[in-house]
């Protein structure tokens, strides 16, 4: 009985192909499978399968196409509901996005649970292509849908990166979407997942937040709840990371994705993001190179990037020109031989109170100083430097509460040729007579020491020593 089903339905199938014979052809297979039992009527359909009743979904004709949703909704009801997604993923993502009264929410929500719960599968066929029916489906499923992910959530990495990037797709809709995303706590989790020591997955997560970050109210999130305080703090660790080489250029491409539309923001609170970038290219590593050059070109293709990246750069200019006007010698080898013309240290020391009046021009330079950019830190030493050539630069420091422990801190990260220029300054700070002589001793181990003594070098002489 069975068999003479199959080639009934068959050939109504085969009668869909003309125009002239489809809409009987569809009241055919509706009255063959209408009463038939599901053990019976899955049978035949999964024999021929469904592919040339959703093409009658292609047409302008309205009727023909509420009556091709009719058949398709009558087929759909002979299957479990897993058996559906499984066996015609494709078709029901077809199906839904062509005429989504076909399967409306209210009635037909436990088949978009089911679709759902498939983003966790196994066969990774049948997961790719439930994320995009799941990532496809009317607004007003999303609700249940967005409960679902949470138990997706608790199973591997995989399952795990496939539920965020469906979580991800919808949060990209809308801003109101996306808003219930967060009301779940997914985007918090989202973020949170970065701290992994899965590579892949840790890449998986970065691609996921730059893809959120291509949207106004993705980027608006990122930039608001902390995210990128987060990825600030992964990126001042990636020197610390034996596989930094593999996760820099996902940082970057995220990087590049949010300078690109807040650049001041950016310039100004994350500086150690366009660090990364600045440092990539010094490196002339090849692998990484193009991507931050990338990331530079993207970043300064707006107005306002343009703007930023000029302003950095005028900023480190600015100081190394105030440093030339300030400065009257190089030499810090010895206390100073000779005096320097009174109007020349009247005028540099007025020059250098304008660098500001509150707080004041030497706590500025001390955040200069301290600036997690190593150029306009840099640019910073070389001002301090120059004012250190003067009395009047040297009771400033001395008199500046914290500045000397600062120049004394060996634990603070400097690069190579920031700790030398530091040294230059400690040296020339030792000769001094505006510092008591507990200060001065100090000063003069520091340089004893040389630029680049550790604390560690001190224990392992003070062991070898016992």
């Amino acid at each position: 009985m069975v068999n003479t089903d199959t080639e009934q339905y068959r050939a109504f199938l085969q009668k869909l192909q003309r125009d002239e014979f489809r809409p009987s052809a569809l009241n055919d297979i509706k009255n063959l499978l209408a009463f038939k039992p599901p053990s019976e009527a899955s049978v035949v359909i999964r024999d021929a399968g469904i592919t040339e009743i959703v093409q009658c979904l292609n047409v302008a004709d309205r009727i023909q196409v509420d009556l091709t949703c009719e058949v398709l909704k009558l087929c759909f009801e002979k299957f479990e509901v897993g058996d559906i997604i499984r066996q015609y993923t494709g078709h029901v993502y077809k199906a839904t996005s062509t005429n989504q009264s076909l399967l409306p929410v209210p009635q037909y929500i436990d088949v978009f649970v089911a679709v759902a719960q498939l983003v966790s599968d196994k066969d990774v066929g049948v997961a790719n292509k439930a994320i995009m029916i799941t990532s496809n489906l009317p607004n007003d499923a999303y609700p249940k849908i967005l409960d679902e992910m949470r138990i997706a959530l608790e199973y591997d990495s995989s399952s795990k990166c496939n539920a965020f990037e469906v979580i991800v797709n919808i949060s990209s809709r809308s801003p109101e979407l996306l808003q219930l995303s967060a009301e779940h706590g997914y985007l918090d989790k989202l973020v949170s997942e970065l701290d992994t020591d899965d590579v892949l997955y840790h890449l998986n997560i970065l691609e996921l937040m730059t893809r959120l970050a291509t949207t106004q109210q993705g980027i608006n999130h990122i930039v608001k709840h902390g995210a990128l305080k987060k990825v600030g703090e992964l990126v001042t660790d990636l020197p610390n990371n034996p596989l930094c080489g593999l996760t820099t250029p996902g940082y970057m491409k995220f990087f590049g994705v949010i300078a690109h539309k807040y650049p001041q923001e950016i310039f100004t609170k994350y500086p150690v993001l366009l660090n990364l970038m600045f440092d990539t290219i010094d490196s002339q590593d090849q692998a990484t190179l193009p991507i931050a050059l990338d990331t530079l070109a993207f970043v300064g293709s707006t107005i306002e990037g343009k703007l930023s990246l000029a302003a950095l750069d005028i900023k480190v200019r600015a100081l190394h020109c105030f440093a030339s006007l300030v400065g009257v010698d190089t030499g810090t080898d010895a206390p100073k031989t000779r005096p320097i013309d009174h109007r020349v240290t009247l005028m540099t020391r007025e020059w250098f109170r304008t660098l500001s009046v509150q707080p004041g021009p030497m706590e500025v330079l001390v955040e200069i100083c301290k600036n997690p950019f190593p150029d306009i830190r840099s640019a910073g030493f070389s001002l301090l430097d120059a004012v250190c050539q003067h009395q009047w630069g040297e009771e400033l420091v001395a008199r500046t509460a914290g500045f000397v422990e600062f120049l004394l801190d060996r634990s603070v990260s400097f690069t190579k040729e920031l700790k030398e220029s530091k040294y230059d300054i400690v040296k020339r700070l030792s000769h001094s007579l505006a510092f008591d002589n507990n200060t001065v001793l100090r000063l003069q181990l520091y340089v004893e020491q040389g630029p680049f003594y550790s604390e560690t070098e001190m224990q392992v002489a003070t062991e070898e020593g016992d």
